[in-house]
């Protein structure tokens, strides 16, 4: 009986002396020291869907399980909540919120599984927009400016309505009846609700174009199809385009004779659709030949807006100054001359 006293009061002095075990001793409490999630800004808010992503990173990826973001009216949401989630957790995650009630405020946070962990981002807010859907549009299309042969410069104020505009800008066609969808460019801008857009390539000199503002932008919660609302339609003429004409007499290079050489020269033309022909005026009398009122010969109509053309020109008197000079008729009337030459035959 002794014995058995004995050995009990001895175990009770060793649990007495032993360390005891607390929560800061536990080798998982520090587990999620080394895990930090963000909670992205949410985005693309309607009335009914919003955006809103996560990114975390640990000291160790193999523990992560799962990434995603929960949300609730409360304003501290926790997985218990709604969550939507992706178990993708190396690289930043994006979610749709859905289901949401229109003009209603919302709280939404990151979080991250490590372990048998979870780990939450800072809280984030926002509020859903009016469930209306606009009786007219809210695009309005402004007179355009700054109008080139191959461009012009448009603004286009867009209106709040009842969804958030992913992006506004213009589109334009020579046609009347047209949209996004079959116009022949559209160009888009930073700021949804005023967009001024630069529609500078492509277009045609002295054209008429049709051109009209649009927004876009989702309302159907379950599709990532945009929508798209037009302003109203205006027009305008691009300008005609200058004509930038230069023409060069070279000097006879062979073959002359009492009455035979052969003349050429270069013409270079940014519209050499509007040439009806180049070719050579010269004269023995008149050191700037004409091409009406002296002698001329045509050398052919240009191929591109560089071309290279010669000519022969017979029963020329020997012994004599001539004058040379090419020459390009355009628009059917009209002449332009290059610089003039002299040659003496023999």
């Amino acid at each position: 009986m002794k014995k058995h006293v004995l050995l009990t009061l001895m175990a009770a002095v060793m649990l007495m002396v032993l360390p005891s075990c607390g929560p800061d001793d536990d080798p998982l409490s520090h587990l999620t020291d080394g895990v930090k999630v963000i909670t992205a800004d949410p985005m693309y808010i309607t009335a009914t869907t919003a955006s809103c992503g996560a990114e975390v990173t640990a000291d160790d990826n193999g523990l992560l399980i799962e990434i995603g973001v929960c949300w609730s009216l409360s304003e501290h949401p926790t997985i218990d909540d709604k969550v939507v989630k992706s178990h993708h957790c190396s690289q930043p995650f994006t979610g749709l919120l859905t289901h949401l009630e229109p003009n209603t405020e919302y709280y939404v946070c990151g979080y991250a599984q490590y372990g048998t962990e979870y780990v939450y981002g800072d809280v984030k807010s926002f509020t859903t927009l009016i469930d209306t859907i606009p009786t007219s549009s809210p695009v309005t299309t402004l007179p355009a400016y700054d109008i080139t042969s191959e461009g012009f410069t448009c603004e286009v104020q867009i209106e709040p309505f009842g969804a958030t505009p992913l992006m506004a800008g213009v589109c334009y066609s020579r046609y009347p009846d047209f949209s996004i969808y079959n116009c022949e460019g559209y160009y888009t801008a930073d700021n949804p609700y005023h967009a001024c857009c630069y529609c500078y390539y492509g277009l045609m000199p002295n054209t008429q174009y049709y051109y009209r503002g649009f927004v876009a932008y989702i309302s159907d919660e379950f599709s990532s199809q945009a929508n798209y609302l037009y302003g109203n339609i205006l027009s305008i003429t691009t300008l005609d385009t200058p004509l930038d004409l230069s023409l060069y007499t070279y000097y006879p290079y062979y073959n002359w004779s009492d009455d035979h050489i052969v003349v050429s020269g270069y013409m270079e033309c940014n519209k050499p659709e509007v040439i009806n022909e180049v070719g050579f005026c010269y004269s023995h009398t008149n050191e700037y030949p004409q091409f009406d009122s002296d002698f001329h010969v045509i050398a052919g109509t240009p191929t591109g807006e560089w071309y290279d053309f010669s000519s022969d020109i017979y029963n020329l008197s020997a012994n004599t100054t001539y004058y040379l000079r090419s020459y390009a008729r355009y628009m059917t009337d009209s002449i332009r001359y290059g610089n003039v030459v002299s040659f003496d035959t023999y």
